[in-house]
C-alpha cells in the first residue's frame, strides 16, 4: 500500500479554460483542508520538485507533460491511456461526470453496472475495459461554514439585489435568449468573464462572482440542448444557490436532483418568469432549505471526502 502525501492538481491556469474552475475548486479545498497541494502545468518549471507519493487530479487536455511515476495516483479527467504508457494501470483512474458521461456510456452500452459510492447516489464507479472509473457531480466553490454564513445573511443578501441581469460566463444560445429576454424587458444585461485569457479585466474572483450574483435580478443556471439530453449536472446551480439565490434550471434532471424544489420550465422565457416572480413574492424558508441542502452535500469538502473513500477501499493507496 503506498500512502499519498501531497495533492498535485496539474490544471489549466485559472481563468485559461473553463476547466479551470473546477481545477480551482480542488486546489482551494485541498488546501482548506490542510493537504499539501500545489498548483503546475504543462509550462510550469518543476525542476527540483518531489512528486512522490502524489495524487494528481488532472484532465486530458493538459497533462502531456504531467510527471509519470508509479509510485502516485492519477484521478484523470477523460483519460487517455496513451499519455500514460509508463503508468501501470491500477495507478490511473478515468475520472468521469455523474449523469452526463454514465448517460453516454448507457447509450454504447446499457450492460454496465454503475455501483453508488454510498447510499447518497451521488458518486459512481465501474470498470470499463479493464480500467476503474470513477463518477462525481463538480460542486459549488464556498466551503459549508461559508454557505451557513450566507444562511445568516439571507435578508441582507436579498436587500442587495437590483435590476439589472449579470451573467459571468460565455454567450451560448440559451444565454443569447436570456440577453433578448433582458433586451426585450428593459432588464440591463451585463456579461463578465470567458475571456480564457488570465489577466482580462472582465475576470471575476470567488468573491466578485458572488456578489455579481447576489445582486443580479435573477441567477439561473441555463443550458443547452445537448448538455440537457447528456443530464449534465453544472456547477453554476450548486454556486448560486450557495451565494443566496433561488435555482433556476431548463434541465428536468437538475430539477430532480433538487427534489424539484428549485425553479423548472424548458422554456427559458417562462423560467425567467418564474425566477422573478419568486423574488416578488420571496420565500425564504425554502432558499434557505436548498442552500442547507448544497451546503451538506455539494461542496468540494463533500466531493473529496468522497474521493477518499473511494481511493481507500478501490485501490492500492492509502489517503487520509
Amino acid at each position: 500500500m503506498t500512502k499519498i502525501k501531497k495533492i498535485i492538481i496539474w490544471g489549466h491556469p485559472l481563468h485559461s479554460h473553463t476547466h479551470s474552475y473546477i481545477h480551482n475548486a480542488f486546489y482551494i479545498a485541498f488546501k482548506y483542508l490542510g493537504y499539501n497541494t500545489y498548483w503546475f502545468h504543462d509550462n510550469s518549471d518543476i525542476a527540483g520538485f518531489d512528486f512522490s507519493n502524489s495524487l494528481f487530479i488532472t484532465e486530458h487536455q493538459v497533462d502531456k507533460k504531467i510527471p509519470k511515476r508509479n509510485d502516485c495516483l492519477y484521478l484523470v479527467h477523460f483519460l487517455e491511456k496513451t499519455n500514460y504508457q509508463d503508468v501501470n494501470s491500477q495507478n490511473l483512474i478515468d475520472l468521469k461526470c455523474t449523469g452526463r458521461d454514465i448517460i453516454r456510456k448507457k447509450r454504447e452500452n446499457n450492460k454496465i453496472v454503475f455501483t453508488p459510492l454510498n447510499d447518497k447516489n451521488l458518486e459512481f464507479y465501474t470498470v470499463i475495459n479493464n480500467q476503474l472509473t470513477y463518477y462525481m457531480l463538480w460542486g459549488t466553490d464556498l466551503f459549508p461554514e461559508e454557505i451557513q454564513k450566507n444562511i445568516d445573511n439571507i435578508e441582507n443578501i436579498k436587500k442587495k439585489q437590483k435590476k439589472y441581469f449579470f451573467f459571468v460566463g460565455s454567450l451560448t444560445n440559451p444565454w443569447r435568449q436570456t440577453y433578448h429576454y433582458c433586451n426585450a424587458n428593459n432588464i440591463p444585461f451585463r456579461n463578465f468573464g470567458a475571456t480564457f485569457n488570465e489577466k482580462h479585466p472582465k475576470n471575476l474572483t470567488i468573491k466578485q462572482n458572488q456578489e455579481a450574483m447576489q445582486q443580479s435580478i435573477i441567477a439561473p443556471a441555463f443550458q443547452d440542448v445537448k448538455q440537457i439530453n447528456d443530464h449534465y449536472i453544472p456547477c453554476r446551480i450548486f454556486k448560486n444557490i450557495s451565494y443566496g439565490r433561488m435555482g433556476i434550471t431548463n434541465n428536468f434532471k437538475v430539477y430532480e436532483l433538487f427534489d424539484k424544489k428549485i425553479i423548472y420550465d424548458r422554456n427559458i422565457n417562462i423560467a425567467i418568469k418564474k425566477g422573478i416572480e419568486f423574488e416578488k413574492n420571496y420565500d425564504k424558508k425554502k432558499l434557505i432549505e436548498l442552500m442547507t441542502y448544497v451546503k451538506e452535500n455539494h461542496t468540494y469538502i463533500q466531493r473529496i471526502k468522497a474521493i477518499k473513500d473511494f481511493i481507500n477501499s478501490k485501490t492500492e493507496f492509502i489517503f487520509k
